[in-house]
């Protein structure tokens, strides 16, 4: 199985066992937003955001480090779009996945990881 398979493999997985956008919801929007990455998020990506998740190794182009400067260069639209459509090979689309208010909750998570100390 290659590394693309496996994140959607893994990430499917995830999304049929843990329910988090409706556990998100119960959230503030910040909350939310951490509830809906580490979901979906930091297999690929890290918990802590560094692009360091443990089905990181191997993959091209390497997921995303939010810790760098990144979200705080893109705009909100720029950043949602790709969740929404993914970043085919390696990172797979979440428009049937999750939410509006899901999208909108991690783009304030991820903004708060590039600024995080």
């Amino acid at each position: 199985m290659n590394i693309s398979m496996t994140v959607v493999a893994f990430s499917a997985l995830l999304t049929a066992v843990l329910p988090i956008s409706t556990l998100a919801q119960q959230a503030t929007p910040l909350e939310q937003g951490k509830a809906v990455y580490l979901g979906n998020c930091a297999g690929c990506h890290g918990v802590d955001g560094g692009g360091n998740g443990p089905l990181a190794s191997g993959m091209t182009p390497a997921p995303t480090n939010f810790k760098t400067a990144t979200p705080t260069t893109l705009s909100d639209n720029t950043i949602q779009q790709a969740v929404l459509v993914g970043k085919p090979p390696v990172m797979r689309g979440y428009a049937t996945i999750l939410t509006a208010s899901d999208i909108n909750a991690l783009v304030l998570h991820l903004r708060s990881l590039a600024t995080a100390p």
